[in-house]
C-alpha cells in the first residue's frame, strides 16, 4: 500500500469545535461539520481484485482509484444534501441563468417550463445542470464546489468504509438499482441483463427515477452527510487524473473530462462505493448527475 501525505485546504480560524464560520452564518443552515485530521482515499490492488472477482466487469473500471493514500484535510462545511429544485430554482431567479432543459425526449421528465422545475420535484436533486452550472450555483451561494478529495473523506470517515453506512453492501439505505428491479443485483452481469429489460420498462412510461432528498437516513456518513451513495451522482472540482503513483494508464485521463461521484438511481453496488470515481464532460447535462456545495475557510474569508 503506497501512503502519502498531503495537506489540502486552508487553516480554520480559531480552535472552535463547531469550525470556522461566524455564529449565525446563513451558510451553516443545512450544512455539516467535516472535522478536520487524516483520512484513507482510495482502494488496494487487493481490494480491486476482490471489487473485481465479486461484480466482474472491466478491471480498468477500477483502476483509477488505485493507489490509496493517507490524506489531511483541514476541516469545512458539506451541504447535507445535495441541491435541490427549489434551491437552484432561487439561484435562477436571482441571477437569470438559463433553467435545466435539454430538447431530448429522455430529459423531459427533468426539464423545466415557464422558468420552474416539474411538478412534485421541489425537494428532489437538480439535475440537467453541466459542471459551470454547478460551479457558479456554488460561487453565488458564497460555496464552492467540492473536490474529489473532500467529497470522500465525507462519505468515508477516518476508517476508509466502502460505503457512507459501514462495509457491507445495504440496498435499504440508498436509492439505486435494487429499489427500482425490486431485487438485488449482486453482479455486472446480473445489472445488464435487468438493465436492457428494465430500460424497456422505462420507455412504457414504468420511471423509477430520483428521490426527495434524505429519504434514506440510515445511509448517513460518519459525519451525519445524506445522499452519498445513490440518487444521482455528483459533480466534484477535480479533473479525472490519475492518483500520484499510480502506474495505470488511461486514455481519458488528463483535463478533458471532470469527476462525477456517488452513483446513482439506476446503478447499483459497484459504483456507489465511496471510492469510485467515474467521469464526464463538463458541459454534459444528464438525469443522473447533481451536485452539492462546501464552505472552506476562503469562502468566509472572500464574503
Amino acid at each position: 500500500m503506497v501512503l502519502v501525505s498531503v495537506a489540502v485546504g486552508l487553516l480554520a480560524c480559531g480552535s472552535s469545535p463547531e469550525g470556522f464560520l461566524p455564529p449565525g452564518d446563513p451558510r451553516s443552515e443545512g450544512m455539516v461539520f467535516v472535522p478536520g485530521g487524516p483520512f484513507l482515499m482510495g482502494s488496494s490492488e487487493v481490494q480491486i481484485d476482490s471489487i473485481h472477482q465479486a461484480y466482474g466487469g472491466n478491471r480498468v473500471l477500477y483502476e483509477s482509484e488505485f493507489p490509496p493514500r493517507e490524506i489531511h484535510l483541514e476541516p469545512y462545511y458539506m451541504d447535507r444534501t445535495e441541491v435541490t429544485q427549489a434551491d437552484y430554482k432561487r439561484f435562477v431567479d436571482a441571477t437569470g441563468r438559463d433553467t435545466p432543459f435539454v430538447d431530448r425526449e429522455w430529459a423531459a421528465p427533468f426539464n423545466w417550463r415557464d422558468a420552474t422545475y416539474p411538478p412534485g420535484l421541489a425537494d428532489h436533486p437538480v439535475v440537467l445542470v453541466s459542471y459551470f452550472d454547478a460551479l457558479e450555483y456554488c460561487r453565488w451561494a458564497g460555496k464552492s464546489l467540492p473536490t474529489e478529495v473532500e467529497w470522500e473523506k465525507a462519505a468515508r470517515g477516518a476508517d476508509g468504509r466502502a460505503y457512507p453506512w459501514g462495509d457491507e453492501w445495504d440496498s435499504s439505505r440508498l436509492h439505486s438499482a435494487a429499489a427500482w428491479a425490486g431485487r438485488e443485483l449482486p453482479t455486472m452481469p446480473i445489472w445488464t441483463e435487468w438493465w436492457k429489460a428494465g430500460y424497456l420498462e422505462q420507455l412504457r412510461g414504468k420511471v423509477v427515477t430520483t428521490k426527495a432528498v434524505g429519504s434514506h437516513p440510515a445511509g448517513a456518513s460518519p459525519y451525519g452527510v445524506l445522499d452519498l451513495a445513490g440518487n444521482v451522482f455528483e459533480w466534484v472540482d477535480s479533473w479525472f487524473q490519475p492518483y500520484p503513483g499510480s502506474p495505470y494508464k488511461n486514455p481519458e485521463f488528463g483535463e478533458t473530462y471532470r469527476v462525477v461521484r456517488g452513483g446513482d438511481w439506476y446503478l447499483d453496488r459497484i459504483y456507489t462505493r465511496s471510492a469510485a470515481r467515474l467521469r464526464s464532460p463538463p458541459d454534459h447535462k444528464v438525469t443522473t448527475i447533481g451536485f452539492r456545495c462546501v464552505c472552506r475557510q476562503e469562502n468566509v474569508a472572500v464574503r
